[in-house]
């Protein structure tokens, strides 16, 4: 389920149109990335009307920005739900996880750190904002070992033991500092600002909350070769070395290729940025998978 990108499309923002109003004072990148945050994780009304009144003339008068209070949490909640029932959660409890997720979203605090500008090769005296952020969010490693058992145990009580947990956690858990990335784009004279890829500003915090994918690609990364030190990333690297080989092995140096890539970039990248990076390419290397890798 890639929740973070069928949310981040439908909450905000298309493409900006040329202006063809007076606009107010530009936002700097910085302050573009606080509101986007502001709007789409803390649900906060004022933020989206602060945004839409400096974006309003990049969009021939039209508000970009569609509030819609809880959306990003419910669909978050969502998943949630299911393991809740799955687990004989009572329906009130179930019915409640929407609050809770916002409430959580609603102190994560991401905010920009720093922006830097640099030369859009795409578009001629265009420039990029790279925008540094970071987010607080809840720390729920202690966890895993009650996620583990119940994924072992595979029992209605082994997973309501984690659950529960789970949802303690969300509500009072202690928190964690998590750090990101943001490309930010001018839409007319490098003067308003807006996101290509809202799943960068929403991974971080998606990725913290829901990290169970990440747990069970972890356990069964602890067989295989260790090329980058990153889990994930190792895991998809012998995963395609194997599928390769069944299917193409002819092309096995490009697989040599990307282990040598990967493991250079792990020298000077975070575990973070890493994770993000064999995530996305996982999607683009499964694609050429045959049903023999699977």
């Amino acid at each position: 389920m890639n929740t973070r990108h069928v949310l981040a499309t439908s909450l905000l923002l298309c493409m900006p149109l040329l202006a063809t109003a007076a606009a107010p004072a530009p936002l700097t990148p910085e302050q573009t990335f606080d509101l986007y945050a502001r709007v789409m994780l803390e649900d906060d009304a004022a933020a989206a009307r602060t945004l839409n009144d400096a974006l309003r003339p990049a969009y021939d008068g039209q508000d970009p920005i569609d509030f819609n209070k809880g959306a990003f949490a419910t669909a978050l909640a969502s998943p949630l739900q299911g393991l809740l029932t799955a687990a004989g959660t009572d329906d009130a409890r179930i019915k409640a996880m929407p609050a809770v997720v916002a409430a959580n979203l609603g102190k994560t605090h991401c905010r920009a750190q720093r922006s830097t500008l640099r030369d859009n090769d795409a578009v001629d005296g265009a420039k990029i904002a790279t925008v540094d952020f970071s987010c607080q969010v809840t720390a729920l490693d202690d966890l895993r070992p009650l996620f583990d058992a119940s994924v072992a145990n595979n029992t209605p009580a082994g997973l309501k033991r984690f659950t529960d947990a789970y949802v303690a956690a969300l509500s009072s858990g202690p928190r964690r500092e998590v750090r990101g990335t943001v490309d930010l784009y001018p839409a007319k004279d490098n003067g308003y600002w807006y996101s290509g890829n809202l799943d960068a500003l929403v991974a971080p915090v998606v990725d913290a909350l829901l990290p169970f994918d990440a747990w069970q690609q972890d356990a069964a990364a602890k067989d295989a070769p260790t090329v980058t030190g990153v889990a994930s990333c190792d895991l998809l690297l012998q995963q395609h070395r194997q599928c390769v080989a069944k299917i193409a092995p002819e092309q096995l140096n490009g697989v040599d290729a990307m282990a040598e890539e990967l493991k250079d970039k792990a020298q000077t990248q975070s575990v973070e940025a890493m994770v993000q990076e064999c995530k996305a390419l996982r999607s683009i290397v499964e694609m050429m998978w045959t049903d023999a890798c699977r």
